[in-house]
């Protein structure tokens, strides 16, 4: 009787295509802010913007945030290092590693592997660190990038950045790069103008989220033609001048499950399988279903 082995095939291989025109969509962002007394991170709701977390943030100014399954990292205006956080119990872990000649770090994100970071120094500079040891793997240098620009964001094998710091200047432009070697693919694929400022940015497998940084909220844009969609308002207690978000990279379809990458928090379900998937499925049980009943 080989239809088990059959199942279990089809539902590999939907694991392994779950990302082809499926998504988890987030649950839950994660918000570093700018702060001169008291500093944290929090999580909001991504569907109503609702506080839900605050976990301990003392290690100075902040800036970027990434969220990696129970770890949050972050960085600060003035350090060159990256520090983490665990969420279950808030339980400070020290400094994850630091980037060589780097006085000051922005928005960060995560290759599913290794840990893209901005300068914050006054360059045009992002940097690839290696996310288990933090060496430093390379530099490359986003065109358009004003220095002190802060917003980055790795997503489908590219970057996407904006031009300048969103906290000084008015509607920002965020321009998409190669991860490769920093080339510029799209000029202006996300303006935000109309919508407010725009600062750190973070993507679902589908959408774009960007952080309004003076007006508490999130606004949200298609992740294939860059258009605005809608706001999301965060209400509860959140703390104004929002640097960087971030939603949980184990829940990204781009982030997860590959080798070296950690497992994907989320399982394909009926629901969200490749219809192609469901279709095979479908023609090789049938036979199966009639040969038994006759």
């Amino acid at each position: 009787m080989r239809f088990p082995s059959l199942v279990k095939g089809l539902l590999g291989l939907a694991v392994a295509t779950s990302g082809i025109g499926a998504h988890a969509a987030a649950t839950l962002i994660y918000a570093n802010h700018a702060c001169s007394g008291t500093c944290a991170i929090q999580s909001f709701s991504a569907t109503t913007g609702a506080n839900v977390g605050n976990f301990t943030q003392n290690r100075g100014n902040g800036r970027g945030v990434v969220t990696v399954g129970d770890i949050i990292y972050y960085t600060t205006a003035d350090s060159g290092s990256i520090f983490k956080r665990r969420i279950s119990d808030n339980a400070d872990l020290g400094v994850a590693f630091s980037v060589a000649g780097a006085t000051g770090l922005q928005s960060i994100s995560f290759d599913g592997t290794n840990f893209w970071v901005g300068d914050y120094s006054g360059t045009k500079n992002a940097y690839l660190v290696n996310g288990s040891n933090g060496s430093l793997i390379k530099t490359v240098t986003l065109a358009n990038a004003a220095g002190f620009y802060d917003g980055l964001e790795y997503f489908n094998g590219k970057l996407i950045a904006n031009r300048f710091d969103g906290g000084i200047r008015g509607a920002q432009t965020y321009d998409v790069y190669s991860a490769v070697d920093g080339s510029l693919i799209t000029a202006n694929f996300i303006n935000t103008g109309g919508h407010g400022n725009g600062t750190g940015i973070a993507y679902d497998g589908a959408e774009f989220f960007v952080a309004d940084i003076f007006n508490n909220r999130i606004t949200v844009w298609d992740g294939i033609t860059g258009a605005f969609k809608r706001n999301i308002v965060l209400t509860g207690d959140p703390i104004n001048v929002i640097e960087d978000i971030s939603v949980d990279f184990a829940d990204r379809p781009d982030t997860c499950g590959g080798p070296n990458q950690p497992p994907c928090n989320n399982i394909p379900t009926p629901a969200t399988l490749p219809l192609a998937v469901l279709a095979l499925f479908a023609a090789f049980a049938a036979p199966r279903l009639r040969s038994r009943q006759g």
